[in-house]
């Protein structure tokens, strides 16, 4: 889940330690605006001063939202990772580990505890595009790629699947906006995402949501997956 397997849980309580007021206060000379390259410069160097020994803190990239900048890091341990998003005011005096998008949030749920993004469907080569975010490192994502990936093989030629499983690089973009840094994550066409898996539910019923999911993603092709009784039973009750 968003606790990313196998780094340490006091990894990230480290990092958090002394945020009472929920910002670091950083110093700096004046109030003019920093450049990109420079809030990502100190991102890295104040959190990396600032967890335990052993941790490897790198920049992915920044970009600005809502008038902050919004600085995706990675942290690695022992081949175990954890990717985050962290924000920072464009003077470079606040530093805030993490964010919550207060309108992501609010998002309707469906089936499978996957979230209706209102998003427009995204497309690749004319089909839906459907992502997996994972890492060996983490117990969550192993359970759940055989899954998607079993999924994604009924359709063939109907999906275009990225399977961004230890890939660390790919699809930046998508686990940005889809995830606070949390694998597995898996985001359907952009109209639906998860942060999370489907454990609890179990891999038969995982597997007959997730293709529910994607059949409306596809009107309902191939008609030999899609047109099941179960699936469209739960294909009904997507927009409920």
């Amino acid at each position: 889940m968003k606790a990313i397997g196998g780094i340490a849980t006091g990894l990230v309580i480290g990092l958090l330690i002394g945020v009472v007021v929920g910002a670091f206060v950083l110093p700096l000379h004046g109030n003019d605006r920093i450049s990109p390259e420079a809030a990502g410069e100190k991102a890295i160097e104040f959190i990396s001063d600032n967890v335990p020994p052993g941790i490897n803190v790198t920049l992915i990239n920044v970009t600005e939202e809502e008038n902050l900048y919004k600085i995706a890091i990675n942290m690695s341990s022992m081949g175990m990772y954890r990717t985050m998003d962290t924000y920072m005011t464009m003077n470079g005096k606040l530093l805030f580990p993490q964010g919550i998008n207060i309108e992501q949030a609010k998002k309707i749920r469906t089936i499978g505890d996957f979230i209706i993004s209102g998003d427009k469907l995204c497309m690749d080569d004319g089909k839906p595009a459907i992502y997996f975010f994972g890492s060996d490192g983490c117990s969550h994502c192993r359970w759940e790629h055989p899954v998607i990936t079993e999924v994604a093989s009924k359709f063939d030629g109907y999906v275009s699947f990225h399977d961004n499983m230890n890939n660390f690089t790919a699809d930046r973009d998508i686990f940005s906006r889809y995830s606070t840094g949390g694998v597995p994550a898996i985001v359907l066409g952009c109209r639906f995402y998860r942060v999370g898996s489907g454990e609890n539910q179990g891999r038969a019923r995982e597997a007959k949501i997730l293709t529910a999911l994607i059949c409306n993603l596809t009107d309902n092709k191939p008609a030999e997956v899609c047109s099941a009784p179960e699936i469209q039973d739960l294909i009904a009750k997507i927009a409920e």
